[in-house]
């Protein structure tokens, strides 16, 4: 049982669910209206969504009375050769959990989902222990900013089963998710939370 406040979760995977996956989506659902999303750099909607989590979803009220922490990463991951994940979850002593986001936009008729996939700036930062070293979860976050929707989820989900050992599996509640399983050489396996959100 992990208790935080008035709520009681039966296990971690239902609290990542209810105090970053959901606020995420509710954090998306508000900044996708902003005009300017489609053209917008990647720390840039991060910045957006940061800032909507803190005031406008259901974690809001917790984030004030400091039993959450969210933190967005630095502009320039590589700060004194410390890479840092683009946004940060801190629940307590609870849970820990950090995340990469990468832009997906057509350039020179290809997509950038080649970054996404990137060993040194993409799902690699997990796979090759650069982040959630002591952690067996992850999270990714596909900002897609035109194009097919359909099709570009459905490249990713390609990969990701290629990379998984196991069957990925949607992400129960959520849309346009897919939970991804990875072994790890040194610090045992990790999965993997992907969303993908559409700015168009």
């Amino acid at each position: 049982m992990f208790p935080l406040l008035h709520y009681n979760f039966e296990n971690k995977e239902q609290l990542i669910f209810e105090l970053i996956l959901k606020p995420l989506i509710e954090a998306y659902n508000i900044v996708k209206f902003d005009k300017k999303i489609v053209i917008d750099k990647e720390p840039v909607i991060t910045d957006k969504l940061v800032r909507c989590l803190k005031n406008k979803t259901s974690i809001s009220e917790i984030y004030r009375r400091r039993s959450i922490y969210i933190v967005m990463g630095p502009k320039e991951q590589n700060v004194n050769g410390i890479y840092e994940p683009d946004i940060k979850f801190i629940v307590g002593s609870i849970i820990w959990m950090e995340i990469e986001a990468k832009r997906i936009y057509e350039e020179n008729n290809n997509w950038s989902i080649s970054k996404y996939f990137n060993k040194e700036i993409g799902i690699g930062r997990f796979l090759y222990e650069i982040y959630s070293q002591n952690e067996d979860h992850g999270g990714m976050i596909g900002y897609i900013q035109n194009g097919n929707f359909q099709n570009i989820t459905q490249k990713i989900k390609s990969k990701l089963v290629e990379l998984s050992y196991k069957e990925c599996e949607n992400i129960e509640g959520i849309e346009n998710s897919l939970l991804s399983f990875h072994h790890r050489s040194n610090k045992g396996d990790i999965k993997l939370y992907h969303l993908f959100f559409y700015f168009s």
